[in-house]
């Protein structure tokens, strides 16, 4: 997925917003900034995908605030507070369906994108959200091909909702390969949130997507086992906007399902739902 002009807007919102977590001095502040407009000018075209593109310039502002994880301190948090709620809701998820419904609400914990926020009562949320349902569910064909999956992983704090699903994936017999970061961005899980998290209790095998602080996925920077996964597998587990960014993308992948709130008009727009809306979309 290519870069729009409503992408600039929001992604020197998360670089004020990133550079404000980092440091009160106003001129370094705005210096990030600065610095990181000029990068996104530079490489804003149509050739770069828009994942590659908010990596660099999210790259471009921890250099010149000086931190490698700006985001520590909200993932523990989010961490702290998804690990409460999912002991709350633990008994609502009894089957497969269930367990996508609450992976993708887990998705809402997202500090990438102008104009949204986590509710401050996000047992509250999620009970709604649950209730609801999703605007796509497409649960069932998840279930008819997941003999071997590789799960794509999002958001610090969204991926005790994941562990759940891995849960009811492995229930069915799969076999899970996990990908999470290589190094810190934005609010993404990386394997020591993974590990904390307990996902190595639940999965196969636990690996990373590459390419340090990357969003999204490149294929052309990914480990070898996660190479060897792909081509294995027979169902990709997309979270989130940058992983559906980059997947989109490519061709001759294993199905992918899509699991994701449209938190955006572009994201929105391009999968042809309301912005908001809470989707499982299975793409073969």
């Amino acid at each position: 997925m290519r870069i729009t002009d409503t992408c600039r807007d929001c992604l020197l919102s998360r670089v004020r917003f990133e550079a404000e977590l980092c440091t009160e001095d106003g001129a370094k502040i705005e210096e990030a900034v600065s610095t990181s407009s000029e990068l996104l000018n530079s490489l804003f075209m149509d050739s770069v995908p828009a994942p590659v593109i908010a990596s660099a310039v999210h790259r471009c502002c921890y250099r010149t605030v000086g931190a490698v994880d700006p985001y520590r301190t909200l993932k523990y948090q989010d961490t702290r507070i998804a690990r409460d709620v999912a002991s709350k809701i633990r008994l609502l998820i009894s089957d497969l369906p269930s367990a996508v419904r609450a992976a993708v609400i887990g998705n809402a914990m997202d500090y990438g994108v102008m104009g949204h926020s986590i509710a401050q009562d996000f047992t509250g949320y999620f009970k709604g959200e649950f209730e609801k349902g999703l605007y796509i569910d497409d649960s069932e064909e998840i279930a008819k091909n997941s003999r071997r999956v590789v799960y794509l992983m999002d958001n610090t704090g969204e991926i005790l909702f994941d562990r759940i699903l891995i849960e009811e994936l492995k229930h069915l017999g799969a076999h899970v390969t996990v990908a999470v970061k290589e190094a810190p961005i934005l609010n993404d899980a990386t394997l020591d949130e993974a590990r904390d998290a307990g996902i190595e209790e639940v999965a196969d095998h636990l690996t990373t997507t590459g390419g340090g602080a990357e969003l999204g996925i490149n294929l052309d920077l990914i480990p070898a086992d996660l190479k060897d996964a792909i081509r294995q597998a027979t169902l990709i587990i997309s979270k989130g906007l940058a992983n559906y960014e980059s997947l989109s993308d490519y061709t001759g992948l294993p199905p992918v399902a899509y699991l994701l709130v449209a938190k955006c008009d572009p994201i929105a727009e391009r999968l042809g739902v309301p912005k908001g809306a809470l989707i499982a979309r299975f793409i073969r």
